[in-house]
């Protein structure tokens, strides 16, 4: 299958399409795939020449042959081996203003190839997700990783009459906060920040950078406990519409970076309300049960409903609405009452840090994991466990999710869980949920196939 992008960097590539002929032939099988003899008709040169032209382009790994041509046992077609072709700036040692710009290309590739909008899918989240009105006021908070996302939505924000506070903070910024500033500037930021908070309408957190940071200094964690409930706080008495990502955005000129965003990209692009009514109705299928039991022909994990929520990706009126979203958004979160969750569960992967922890193995005691053990990256679930702080063991909720545009491949970890009938047990805190779990390290464990019985 012919790839979105090739990043030409090596200096014989360049030498060959330094020919003429052999930039018209690429040129050409950009377009589509051709054999010799038709080259050679659309060309006006002799099918020696094309030929042998071919054949260097092959070595250089320009083209390819076609492997899957129908009907077709006599003629060799070939193909471009990209749509697009990047020079690698780093083969030279000035960058000047006429460089090509990453986020362009990318952009150009999602809106021309798959027809995405990315301007109307910003539109989307302002109004169906949001539900933002002509003067009413957004507060975003990001790095530098999710700019694409917030350029999309301040332009559009600007075009709906939407005012706008951007906070930007990357990541040297958040390592700066978090083990240079003193105790007074680190509390008076996020003073400024609730500050802020309390004159919006809605607030976009959309730093994910925080996920990769860690903040150890225990006075600084005691402080930023605080200023958290007081957000909450805030957030619930004014009713302010929250909605967060905790993935990264990359401007990274390569095929897999770019599937990765057509990914993502698709998975925001949804019928809102359509994706509220799946969650809400699947809400509706669970709340007289009281316990729900997790089984495979290897494990069995049980327990006790005490809440259930709703991540619709926006906001609506129903009791199951969580005052948060997550984007992409599709997901029912079910918190377990304490001391009620037992049994072993075996995962298909997990996620922590950023990385895969493959076939994950838990054994959990009155919701807490008392032994574990994976494939690879073992010694990860012990660092999530411990850095969880005293509550780092306690399972927080589990999730099922109902976004159908989620794709398991291709996409940043972080939405994975969201994926339409996929089952997660998570990590973290769900005191906003109305549980008791205060753990303060988010990670999740995956499960494809499971069979789930609910019981009254």
């Amino acid at each position: 299958m012919i790839k979105n992008i090739k990043v030409i960097n090596q200096h014989t590539q360049v030498m060959e399409l330094a020919n003429q002929l052999k930039f018209n032939i690429l040129r050409e099988l950009i377009s589509s795939a051709a054999t010799c003899q038709q080259l050679a008709t659309v060309l006006g040169v002799s099918k020696q020449k094309v030929h042998y032209n071919l054949t260097q382009l092959l070595e250089k790994e320009l083209i390819e042959i076609v492997e899957d041509v129908p009907n077709n046992s006599k003629e060799i077609y070939y193909r471009a081996t990209a749509k697009n072709y990047i020079l690698d700036f780093a083969l030279g040692e000035h960058i000047g203003e006429d460089t090509i710009h990453e986020r362009r290309v990318i952009q150009t590739i999602l809106q021309n190839e798959y027809n995405l909008s990315l301007s109307s899918i910003a539109a989307k989240i302002l109004k169906q997700s949001l539900k933002l009105r002509p003067r009413q006021k957004l507060l975003i908070v990001t790095g530098k990783y999710n700019m694409p996302l917030v350029e999309k939505i301040l332009l559009e924000a600007g075009r709906h009459n939407i005012r706008t506070t951007l906070i930007y903070q990357d990541a040297e910024m958040l390592r700066e906060k978090y083990e240079e500033y003193s105790l007074a500037a680190f509390n008076a930021d996020y003073e400024h920040f609730n500050r802020l908070l309390k004159n919006h309408d809605a607030y976009l957190n959309l730093n994910g950078e925080t996920r990769n940071i860690q903040l150890l200094d225990p006075d600084k964690l005691k402080l930023r406990v605080g200023h958290f409930a007081r957000s909450n706080e805030i957030i619930r008495n004014k009713k302010i519409r929250v909605g967060m990502m905790p993935g990264l955005l990359h401007e990274t000129l390569s095929d897999k970076a770019i599937e990765s965003e057509l990914q993502f990209w698709k998975a925001l692009d949804v019928d809102y309300e359509y994706l509220a009514q799946e969650t809400l109705s699947i809400c509706e299928q669970y709340k007289d049960k009281k316990s729900i039991e997790i089984k495979s022909k290897d494990y069995r994990l049980q327990f006790i409903i005490q809440g259930i929520v709703a991540d619709t990706g926006s906001f609506t009126e129903s009791p199951y609405q969580s005052f948060t979203i997550n984007y992409p958004g599709g997901e029912v979160l079910f918190v377990p009452a304490e001391g009620t969750m037992n049994g072993e569960v075996h995962g298909d992967v997990a996620y922590a840090y950023g990385q895969t922890i493959m076939k994950p193995k838990l054994v959990i005691q009155n919701n807490e994991v008392k032994n574990f053990s994976a494939e690879t990256n073992e010694q990860l679930l012990a660092k999530a466990l411990l850095q969880g702080g005293i509550d780092g063991r306690k399972v927080a909720l589990v999730t099922m999710g109902t976004n159908p545009n989620v794709s398991l491949a291709n996409i940043d970890v972080s939405f994975k869980q969201k994926s339409r009938g996929l089952l997660s047990l998570y990590w973290g805190e769900n005191q906003s949920l109305g549980g008791k779990v205060s753990g303060t390290f988010e990670w999740f464990l995956q499960l494809e196939n499971p069979q789930i019985i609910s019981k009254p």
